[in-house]
């Protein structure tokens, strides 16, 4: 059967048809989205705002029962204040029976509407009612609210947890204060509050259903709730619960939900009030079922009605796809256009003819529009063309689809490579036709291969090379590892395949090399000098320098990998560290020289000041070191000076500096000293260390040293202010008569974020305050 050849269809049809088709669509969906967000905004916004209200009510009644709480609290502190400078200015001898005290306390109770009475107290729980007898009118079990009153740093006002002072009593409140003055027996003056009294008072600002008010203390003490849950009143609720702590930071006045950490096990919206006065808090609240029990009814309703609505719009799409049968060929035609290439476009029917072809796919194989149906045969080699016909004929007998590059001649003898992709159009699962597109890649694979060529000569280069390379992707797969690099890891040529840099370059060279990969792939390059030192190996350890920088593609842009060169720079850095020790160290000594020893002082300086440590100078001078070098020669002269710069080093800990600044002067930086006085006895030290005799060859030698020392905190140091105290006190001390100790604390002030000394202009330190000399 042959299909009727098709015409192009112009773009503006082609626009007015898909719109036709996806107008009815986009409004249904319209429809749909605009009543799902009103639904949305019933279902999450609208139980919030009804939620609100009822905070704003609720908020209200906790301040009003604080208020009135906070009252009955300050009036019963007030009778227990009266009642105190009662008892203070009356003198008798048994306070508890005095007549006016006792009339007082009838007063304060009777003026409080029967809901505070007074008793006095002792601290081991004993209590006397007034008038009282000699027997105690309760006895209150230990660890009560008057330990409580009476611990070191106690509040003056104690709000104990609520008790029955006799059994089957009333629970009441207690509120204790101690006495201000000596009244025998009594320390103590506590009011009892009537906790059902209070109950009284709440229950008025219970206006509906659910309501519940808690009146807890900070510490999470519960001392009254209504309505009343059992067992409740008097125990910790925050213990083995810390959801219901309120935070340290908590406001005064706020409101939360429960959840599942309400006290009944329902959840409820709150809203609470400190009292100010009192470490007390009121907590109002209100089931929230019951705000919302019928909002979720008309949640029900509203949600019905949605789905009704979304299942006729759904409908009425299915309606509509069906109308839209009969124009499933044009979109299948297009459709199947699109998934090939925009090069080179044709069509092709079931007998196998190319029945259209765009512009671009007739300057490709150079084929007039009457020869297009086989025009394209004519372009492959003569030999092959019954064989290439035949094939492409029995994929269109089969439907298939197909992939091909194809090597064709152009009439003028030149060769060309085509990339052929061919797709059966299918309407309702019958293929009516067959679309593909034709694709020039002659220059494509010559470039491909002028890439390979060039790939081959690196990859030579970089296998030839000395120096270490390695290149990654991003996630840090290797992509290349030269043969250098394969032979210092001991590893087979290309057995890194399929491993990651970590894998590879093994957990030490890795922490190394992480930070500078990560840094390459966020497009900076950077280069990091490695001390490569085995602890197990013997030999000297080597210097590697290791750079890397992005791998980017051939567009640019961002980073599609990070590479690297370790380049070994042992020889050069070895000389470097040479260089540097000579020009740091006394060659006769082996010590720091002044330049050495100024750089050390800026560095240990610094870690000093970060430390807030003190630090101590100490200059040395050998007394008698002159007449050994003139009566025995410099050579022995010398080897005395090696003495003397080993002897230094064995008396000093490890981390202090020591230096030969010239002849037979030598100095010493102390950091982390813990105290002045511990530079005096380094000084004491160094001079006993010294005085000992030195044995060179067969000569027994007696010198000694006079010593000069200034301590200051390390934040105040300035170093030319810091050398001219301590030459200054070595000047003293060789002036006492040499063989002595002697040093100054360099600033006044000993608080270590004290300003600097100031100094005077012309150079001279200013009188420190010394430390004791030692001879």
């Amino acid at each position: 059967m042959r299909s009727p050849p098709y015409s192009r269809s112009p773009l503006a049809p082609l626009r007015m048809r898909r719109l036709l088709v996806l107008g009815p669509f986009l409004s249904l969906g319209l429809v749909l989205v605009v009543l799902w967000s009103l639904v949305a905004w019933f279902s999450v916004i609208y139980p919030r705002s009804l939620i609100k209200d009822v905070q704003d009510d609720l908020h209200s009644t906790a301040e009003s029962a604080a208020g009135e709480t906070d009252a009955l609290l300050r009036e019963a502190e007030g009778n227990l204040r009266t009642l105190d400078l009662m008892l203070l200015t009356r003198r008798t001898t048994d306070q508890g029976q005095d007549a006016t005290v006792s009339l007082l306390a009838d007063t304060l109770r009777e003026s409080s509407r029967g809901l505070t009475d007074v008793m006095l107290a002792n601290t081991d729980g004993r209590l006397w009612r007034i008038p009282s007898g000699h027997e105690p009118f309760a006895k209150l079990a230990p660890k009560s609210f008057l330990d409580e009153l009476h611990a070191p740093g106690a509040p003056s006002v104690v709000v104990g947890a609520p008790l029955s002072l006799r059994p089957g009593g009333r629970a009441v409140l207690p509120l204790a204060t101690r006495l201000s003055g000596d009244n025998g027996v009594f320390d103590t003056v506590v009011a009892f509050i009537d906790l059902e009294g209070l109950l009284r008072l709440y229950r008025a600002r219970l206006q509906r259903q659910g309501m519940a008010i808690f009146l807890e203390r900070d510490d999470g003490v519960a001392l009254a709730r209504l309505p009343e849950v059992p067992g409740l009143v008097g125990s910790n609720v925050v213990t083995g619960r810390p959801d219901r702590k309120l935070p340290p930071s908590a406001p005064a006045v706020g409101e939360f939900e429960t959840g599942d950490a309400s006290l009944d096990g329902k959840g409820r919206i709150v809203s609470y009030h400190s009292l100010q006065d009192y470490p007390l808090r009121v907590f109002v609240s209100l089931e929230e079922d019951r705000i919302l029990s019928a909002y979720l009814v008309q949640r029900r309703v509203v949600l019905a009605f949605s789905l009704m609505v979304s299942v006729i719009a759904v409908g009425l799409m299915a309606w509509l796809t069906r109308l839209q049968q009969q124009a499933r060929l044009a979109e299948a035609e297009r459709q199947a256009t699109a998934d090939a290439s925009p090069m080179g476009l044709f069509r092709a029917d079931l007998d196998g003819r190319t029945v259209y072809a765009n512009e671009t796919y007739l300057q490709l194989l150079e084929v007039d529009r009457a020869d297009l149906a086989w025009g394209w045969l004519e372009r492959m080699p003569e030999d092959e063309r019954a064989q290439v016909r035949e094939d492409w004929m029995q994929r269109v007998r089969e439907g298939e689809s197909m992939d091909r590059m194809r090597r064709m001649q152009r009439p003028d003898g030149t060769e060309m490579v085509l990339a052929v992709r061919t797709r059966p159009m299918r309407v309702n699962g019958r293929v009516v036709a067959y679309a593909g597109t034709v694709l020039d890649v002659t220059t494509e694979l010559a470039m491909a291969r002028e890439r390979e060529r060039i790939q081959a000569v690196m990859s030579a280069v970089a296998h030839s090379a000395a120096v270490e390379m390695l290149a990654v992707d991003t996630e840090e797969r290797v992509l290349f590892c030269n043969k250098t690099l394969e032979q210092r890891l001991h590893i087979a040529p290309r057995a890194w395949e399929g491993q990651t840099a970590h894998q590879l370059l093994g957990d030490k060279l890795y922490a190394v090399t992480q930070p500078l990969i990560q840094r390459a792939l966020a497009g900076e390059a950077s280069v990091v000098e490695w001390r490569d030192e085995d602890p197990d190996d013997r030999t000297e350890p080597r210097y590697l320098e290791l750079s890397y920088a992005p791998l980017l593609g051939e567009a640019g842009g961002s980073p599609i990998g990070a590479y690297g060169v370790g380049r070994d720079v042992t020889d050069n850095k070895e000389e470097q560290i040479r260089l540097l020790k000579a020009s740091n160290t006394d060659p006769l000594t082996e010590l720091l020289n002044r330049a050495g020893f100024a750089a050390s002082i800026q560095t240990a300086l610094q870690r000093a000041r970060d430390r807030g440590e003190l630090v101590a100078l100490l200059y040395l001078d050998l007394d008698r070191f002159k007449p050994v070098n003139d009566q025995y020669g410099h050579p022995v002269g010398d080897a005395l000076l090696k003495a003397v710069a080993g002897r230094l080093r064995h008396a000093l800990r490890p981390q202090d500096l020591v230096t030969r600044l010239g002849g037979d002067e030598f100095g010493v930086f102390l950091h982390h000293v813990a105290k002045p006085d511990d530079a005096q006895v380094v000084a004491e030290k160094l001079v006993h260390t010294l005085s000992m005799p030195f044995r060179i060859g067969a000569l027994e030698l007696h010198i000694g040293t006079s010593v000069g020392f200034c301590v200051q905190w390390a934040r105040q140091v300035e170093l030319p202010a810091l050398v001219a105290q301590a030459d200054a006190q070595l000047y003293h001390a060789k002036r006492a008569g040499r063989g002595r100790a002697q040093g100054s604390v360099c600033a006044a002030d000993l608080d270590p974020d004290a300003p600097s000394q100031p100094h005077d202009p012309s150079g001279a330190p200013a009188d420190p305050p010394s430390i004791k000399p030692a001879a």
